[in-house]
């Protein structure tokens, strides 16, 4: 099954967000949230 994630709204340079969104790409994920959550980029909050 394939899903895609939409950020609208964000305040973040695009640049910035495919830096992140290219770390978590193909990972599972339990994987990818536990990167996300110790990541130094605001993505998440």
């Amino acid at each position: 099954m394939e899903t895609q994630a939409v950020l609208r709204h964000a305040r973040i340079s695009p640049q910035k967000a495919r830096l992140v969104a290219d770390q978590v790409r193909g990972m599972p994920v339990e994987n990818a949230l536990n990167l996300l959550k110790f990541s130094n980029k605001k993505l998440l909050k």
